[in-house]
C-alpha cells in the first residue's frame, strides 16, 4: 500500500497503528511505504487514544499528522504554526491538546535566536491556539530541545551546556500545583561526560529511554540506553539497549505509545532515517533482577 504524492490518493488504512502488523522483540520499519519512505522521517507520537499520528517527514512538509477520521487514517496534513515558527524536535502529548516543540524561532522579532527554547501549543474547541514560549523557568541562555512530558506532567528535555567539559545534559522540571519548578539535572546515573539527549519516559513512569553518543559500552553514534525506576525512586544504573536496538550508525528519538506496548525510534542504518517500532516487552530483558 503506498500513497501517490502527485494525486494525494490514500490508501484504505483502518485499524490501530495505520493497521499494520505489530512487531516482535526485534525492531521493524514501521509503516514501509506510508509513513516510512526514501526520504527522512523521525519524531513519531501519538495521541493517547491513539487515534491521531505525528512525525516529521524531510519530503513531506516537514511537520505532519493523520488522524482516523470516520474509521480510516486520512491523508497527510501539515501541523498548524509548524512551518511558520519553524518547529525543531516536536512531540503530541496525552489527548492530543498539546505539542510541545523546540525553536530558534522568535516570532516577536521576525528572525531565529542563535538558541534553541522550548514552546507549547495548545488545542482549545478543537482548534489550536498560537504557540507559547516557556517562561525563564524552563528556558536559558543554553540550547533547550527535545521536550517530553510524563503523564505527571513533568517535563523531560536535554540541555546543551556548550562547555569544553560539558555537553548535553538531561533535565526534568516537575509540574507542582500548577506550575513548573526550577530544572534538576537527573543525575550520573543517566548523564555521563557524554551528549545525553533524547530524553523520553515511559507513560507508567517506571523506565526512561535516552540516547548518548560514542559512550565506551556503545556501538558507535547515538545508541539507545535504558535506566528503570527503583524501589526508592531513583533510577538504576544506565543500560545500552544492545545490539537488537543499536547499530554503528545513529539510533536516535526514543519514543514509547500511550499504551506502553510498543517503542519507537529512528536510525539512518539504511543511509536515511526511517521510524522503526518494537514490542515493548523486549525491555524487560534488561531490567535488573532486583528491582523486577
Amino acid at each position: 500500500m503506498t500513497m501517490d504524492a502527485g494525486h494525494n490518493v490514500w490508501p484504505k488504512l483502518t485499524g490501530p497503528y495505520l493497521g499494520q502488523t505489530p512487531p516482535g522483540r526485534t525492531p521493524e520499519i514501521f509503516a514501509p511505504g506510508i509513513i516510512t519512505g526514501p526520504s527522512d522521517e523521525a519524531y513519531p507520537s501519538l495521541t493517547k487514544n491513539g487515534k491521531e499520528f505525528y512525525f516529521h517527514c524531510r519530503d513531506r512538509g516537514g511537520w505532519i499528522f493523520t488522524r482516523v477520521s470516520q474509521g480510516k487514517w486520512s491523508a497527510f496534513r501539515t501541523i498548524p504554526f509548524s512551518t511558520e515558527y519553524q518547529f525543531g524536535e516536536a512531540m503530541v502529548t496525552g489527548k492530543g491538546k498539546t505539542i510541545l516543540f523546540c525553536t530558534r524561532y522568535d516570532p516577536d522579532a521576525g528572525h531565529s535566536e542563535r538558541k534553541l527554547n522550548l514552546w507549547r501549543m495548545q488545542k482549545k474547541n478543537d482548534k489550536w491556539q498560537k504557540p507559547e514560549k516557556f517562561g525563564n523557568e524552563i528556558n536559558t541562555d543554553f540550547h533547550e530541545a527535545y521536550p517530553s512530558i510524563a503523564p505527571s506532567g513533568d517535563l523531560y528535555f536535554f540541555r546543551d551546556l556548550e562547555t569544553e567539559d560539558e555537553g548535553c545534559e538531561i533535565f526534568v522540571s516537575r509540574y507542582r500545583n500548577g506550575h513548573y519548578l526550577p530544572p534538576e539535572n537527573l543525575g550520573t546515573e543517566i548523564n555521563s561526560p557524554h551528549h545525553d539527549v533524547d530524553p523520553f519516559i515511559s507513560p507508567d513512569e517506571k523506565y526512561f529511554l535516552f540516547c548518548v553518543r560514542d559512550r565506551e559500552d556503545g556501538f558507535g553514534n547515538n545508541d539507545l540506553y535504558i535506566s528503570f525506576k527503583q524501589s526508592d525512586d531513583s533510577w538504576s544504573e544506565s543500560i545500552n539497549l544492545g545490539i537488537r536496538f543499536n547499530t554503528k550508525a545513529e539510533e536516535i528519538t526514543p519514543y514509547v505509545t500511550p499504551d506502553g506496548r510498543y517503542i519507537f525510534f529512528s536510525s539512518n542504518r539504511t543511509g536515511n532515517y526511517d521510524i522503526y517500532w518494537v514490542d515493548a516487552a523486549t525491555i524487560e530483558e534488561l531490567r535488573p533482577e532486583e528491582i523486577r
